[in-house]
């Protein structure tokens, strides 16, 4: 369906941390792939839907033999595992030295990624500039996302790095923007670094800001956060999923595919009482208690939550 990759220029603003973000928030079903050659995070950061460890050997790392003999889009698939929460995931390389291997062969990858039939396809790419090996992530991609702090060293190397690939960049078809990881208030800061970072490139879009919330990123730690949902990372997440969607990706749909698009988002964010969702290989996912609160069946749902959370935390410390 489309492929969507986030990268940054410098340093760890956020790309894994917002890159399962958007996933886990994205209106159609999608498929984490942590892609950055130096490493990757996510199989040490997220445990699977069962509560063990993500294999690093079942990802990027298994796909590689594959795509040497020809890679089909609907495998990339059947090399993803189930994430806490239900979110499917492609386990990234677990060192440079693997990354080394890979070569010529990032850009079958990336077709691959970009030719998937049943899912979005959501890269965290790391660090990528002009001459980077996994370009090919960046240059297959529908929706760029640059991610960065609005801090003057990340403004300036961010706009130093878009100037290296702004041939890729600003080729029609694709849309590209960039996308700040902020304290929750910082609205003067924002407009200024998008400003300076856009310059005359009328190419490049703001797309706004997640909030910058240390105490609902442990989500993706495996760690249980009490109602996640309702945490700033997560309604700023929303708000980012559904526009880089509408700007980048429904555009492109039939007006039949548009309109089997579910209004409100596949919630998968990672807690310990939650299930994989029907479509990734679980049963049907709760329903999101966002009724009135006289709506019965809302509070059934939430005493069912709650007690979940409390045997899970009893069987922990037992």
């Amino acid at each position: 369906m489309a492929l969507i990759t986030l990268f940054s220029a410098k340093g760890s603003p956020g790309v894994t941390t917002t890159a399962m973000l958007l996933a886990s928030l994205w209106p159609r079903p999608s498929i984490v792939v942590d892609a950055d050659p130096m490493g990757g995070d996510v199989a040490l950061r997220l445990p699977a839907a069962g509560g063990r460890a993500l294999s690093r050997d079942r990802g990027l790392l298994s796909l590689l033999p594959v795509a040497r003999r020809g890679l089909l889009p609907d495998m990339v698939a059947q090399h993803s595992q189930v994430a806490l929460g239900g979110q499917p995931v492609v386990a990234g390389l677990s060192n440079p030295e693997q990354a080394d291997a890979v070569g010529p062969l990032w850009a079958t990858l990336a077709d691959a990624f970009a030719a998937v039939s049943d899912a979005d396809v959501v890269v965290d790419a790391g660090h990528v500039g002009a001459r980077s090996p996994h370009r090919a992530l960046v240059d297959r991609a529908d929706v760029v996302v640059v991610v960065y702090r609005p801090t003057a060293p990340s403004v300036v190397h961010t706009r130093q790095r878009l100037e290296g690939l702004a041939d890729s960049l600003s080729s029609t078809g694709r849309l590209t923007g960039v996308l700040a990881v902020a304290p929750p208030k910082g609205d003067t800061d924002l407009t200024s670094s998008v400003g300076a970072m856009r310059g005359d490139w009328n190419w490049l879009h703001d797309f706004g800001a997640v909030a910058l919330d240390p105490k609902a990123v442990p989500m993706f730690d495996g760690v249980d956060v009490l109602r996640p949902e309702r945490t700033l990372l997560a309604r700023s997440g929303r708000t980012a999923a559904q526009l880089l969607f509408d700007r980048g990706v429904k555009p492109r749909l039939s007006l039949a595919e548009a309109d089997g698009v579910p209004a409100d988002t596949n919630d998968t964010l990672p807690t310990a009482s939650a299930e994989p969702t029907a479509a990734q290989g679980g049963s049907q996912a709760e329903p999101d208690a966002k009724t009135s609160e006289g709506d019965g069946d809302a509070e059934v749902t939430r005493a069912e939550r709650r007690a979940r959370r409390g045997l899970l935390r009893s069987r922990r410390s037992s």
